[in-house]
């Protein structure tokens, strides 16, 4: 689509025949948005399933107490917990200039496919109500989707990852 097309020198980006190697450094960066975005939403999430174990009641006490419900709440929250402190991680390393591929993939691939699992249990917890469109949880759970997709899909980062660690060993 794009053969021949001539681009004036002012209007290049970087160096020419360079482009896919700038690409590559601003990936980095948007993966880790994606990282702290999803890290974001599931502290939306987790809050409002929280909120509705504690205050929606069944036989008598709050559904929160029930195991099933608080070891779901549990989990959610440890895994909320893993995917910040791991985008904490990779941010902390971008300030520092020593972020690599890896960093920013392992924070995008755990905090997007997290944000998932989070969102999927809130809406087991708030039951049928999850899918109405007069609570918002059934939209978190729809969009949280589309984060293990753009930027590299979480296959993507699993090759990132994995080819770095290959690469140390020389394969």
């Amino acid at each position: 689509m794009f053969d021949n097309c001539r681009v004036p020198a002012r209007a290049l980006l970087g160096e020419k025949d360079k482009g896919f190697d700038l690409m590559g450094q601003w990936l980095g960066s948007t993966r880790l948005q994606v990282a702290a975005t999803s890290v974001g939403r599931a502290r939306r999430v987790l809050e409002m399933a929280t909120q509705w174990a504690a205050t929606r009641k069944q036989f008598g006490q709050a559904i929160g107490q029930f195991q099933g419900t608080g070891f779901k709440l549990a989990d959610m929250a440890t895994e909320l917990e893993a995917a910040d402190l791991l985008t904490h991680m990779a941010a902390w390393k971008c300030d520092q200039g020593t972020m690599t591929d890896s960093d920013a993939a392992m924070a995008k691939l755990y905090a997007s496919e997290a944000l998932a699992r989070i969102t999927d249990n809130a809406l087991q917890i708030f039951g049928g109500m999850g899918l109405m469109d007069e609570l918002p949880i059934e939209r978190f759970w729809r969009d949280a989707r589309v984060e293990r997709i753009w930027d590299g899909t979480s296959e993507i980062q699993r090759l990132i990852i994995s080819r770095a660690m290959l690469r140390e060993h020389g394969a």
